[in-house]
């Protein structure tokens, strides 16, 4: 590989985290474009870097005048290139009868001193014949789950949120007692009356 091509690769690559991707079924077609900012682009180079066997390839060479070179083992039947010159000229590349093994990255260069290298290649394409795009998975929604209610432990200190709990059962066991206790006083209060009352009864008998 010449020092161009290396460089040309490495552009492919850059130009690779921006490329669109494509899901063509196999056999169909699809219609890459790449359009030049000015009309100084007169030349166009494409390329592909293969999915399956890392193979850089150059596919051809087109002008605006819709010269067309194919590069050794391209077919020119299924690789078509043709230039529409009008405000910006544009090249259209159409592939036809994509096969699996066409799978990968395809990226123009245009050969116009007046251009920045970034410019001289665009964003390309990743061609991925036979695979469905991927879809986005449903939007989930999160359903509240019901709060159990908290019982407080037996025979231990109550924790956080079981004072109602707690409070009302205690004020029951004193009421009782309190009524208990009065009961008791009010009989002692009364049990001298009663003796007293019993002893004048048999004195008098």
């Amino acid at each position: 590989m010449t020092l161009s091509r290396v460089w040309t690769f490495l552009c492919l690559l850059a130009a690779a985290s921006a490329a669109t991707v494509l899901y063509p079924s196999l056999g169909g077609s699809e219609t890459l474009t790449c359009e030049c900012p000015d009309h100084q682009c007169q030349k166009v180079y494409w390329y592909r870097f293969l999915q399956d066997t890392g193979e850089f390839q150059f596919l051809m060479f087109g002008n605006s005048a819709n010269a067309v070179k194919h590069a050794e083992g391209i077919t020119a039947t299924r690789f078509k290139l043709s230039a529409n010159e009008g405000a910006k000229i544009t090249y259209s590349l159409r592939i036809t009868g994509l096969e699996k093994n066409d799978a990968g990255i395809y990226s123009c260069m245009f050969n116009s001193p007046k251009h920045d290298q970034k410019s001289q290649m665009p964003a390309g394409y990743y061609i991925r014949p036979g695979e469905h795009a991927p879809t986005s998975p449903p939007p989930t929604v999160k359903i509240p789950k019901k709060k159990k209610p908290q019982v407080c432990p037996p025979n231990n200190q109550p924790v956080k949120g079981c004072k109602p709990l707690v409070l009302w059962p205690s004020v029951g066991v004193l009421l009782v007692l309190a009524v208990v206790l009065i009961s008791t006083l009010y009989y002692f209060s009364r049990l001298p009356k009663k003796c007293r009352h019993q002893y004048t009864k048999k004195m008098q008998l």
